[in-house]
């Protein structure tokens, strides 16, 4: 079954945060870097101190203390696998698909990254192969700040149709009739970026493989049967009030496909509202809460 719980990804470090402030900024880059050097054991060509340590020993130490990190962040990972089972019936992960992904998971450090790296081990637990080696790896080079856009653009997603892929509605085109004063055509768009994305986290998803980068048109809406609508959930059916009716959408690739369907269902409320209102202009919008909404231009 689906996983429903949404997974909350925080852009934040998890080291303090830093400010254009000067005052927020260890005394001056010279400082910083010094500073970073010694917590990676990469200072003894800078530090005031002289290092009677030997290069192999110093590489040693270092090796040690990311090795014992690289461990803490596994078993950060497994513990919070652990924590958001609920008993549900389990399978067995491909044994190199687990050595894949422990190496690769074993480098996450942020915290609400590895809560993410978290959902997908309990997804392949439940759903052995549900998670490709294409989508860990991009995982494995995303950072926290795209990690947030895509979920924001998940978030947004809808499915309709036959096909269960994801998309983002942008908007719809009908046709106004021979008899309509003015263009044949009227086309009406949501902003998506009302609702924090911006075309240019659209071009985020696009760099990173998980949205196709063209604007896509669906087929004409049949005006005799219903076409099934689905979003964060909720399931409506919507029937064509005219002919000639498209829906505008962009489209995720399949690795953004797998990565959404891990963040889980998390609706929108503002974007649902203005989703519905868009739709009720050129079609009779049934949902499975509140019955029909009927909007006319």
């Amino acid at each position: 079954m689906e996983q429903r719980t949404p997974t909350i990804i925080e852009h934040e470090a998890d080291s303090p945060k830093k400010s254009h402030s000067r005052g927020h900024y260890i005394k001056d880059s010279g400082h910083r870097i010094q500073n970073i050097a010694r917590d990676h054991g990469l200072d003894a060509l800078i530090s005031e101190e002289k290092i009677e340590v030997t290069p192999l020993d110093r590489a040693l130490k270092r090796e040690h203390k990311r090795k014992e990190q690289r461990q803490r962040n596994l078993e950060s990972i497994v513990r919070l696998a652990h924590k958001s089972c609920k008993n549900e019936t389990a399978g067995d992960p491909d044994q190199d698909w687990l050595y894949r992904f422990f190496d690769m998971a074993q480098d996450i450090h942020n915290s609400s990254m590895q809560r993410l790296w978290a959902q997908v081990l309990k997804r392949e637990v439940t759903n052995p192969g549900s998670t490709s080696m294409k989508a860990l790896r991009v995982l494995k080079d995303m950072t926290p700040k795209e990690a947030q856009i895509l979920q924001k653009s998940a978030a947004l997603a809808c499915s309709f149709g036959n096909d269960n892929s994801r998309k983002l509605l942008v908007g719809l085109r009908a046709h106004n009739g021979i008899f309509t004063f003015g263009k044949r055509d009227v086309t009406i768009t949501l902003s998506l970026g009302s609702f924090q994305l911006p075309y240019s986290s659209l071009l985020v998803l696009i760099e990173l493989g998980l949205l196709h980068a063209t604007e896509l048109e669906s087929g004409e809406i049949e005006q005799e049967s219903a076409l099934s609508f689905h979003y964060q959930g909720k399931n409506l059916s919507l029937q064509a009030m005219n002919r000639g009716i498209h829906l505008l959408y962009y489209r995720f690739s399949p690795t953004g496909n797998e990565l959404c369907k891990l963040l889980g269902n998390k609706l929108h409320q503002q974007y649902y509202d203005q989703m519905i209102a868009l739709l009720g202009q050129k079609f009779m919008v049934h949902t499975d809460v509140t019955g029909s909404i009927h909007h006319t231009v």
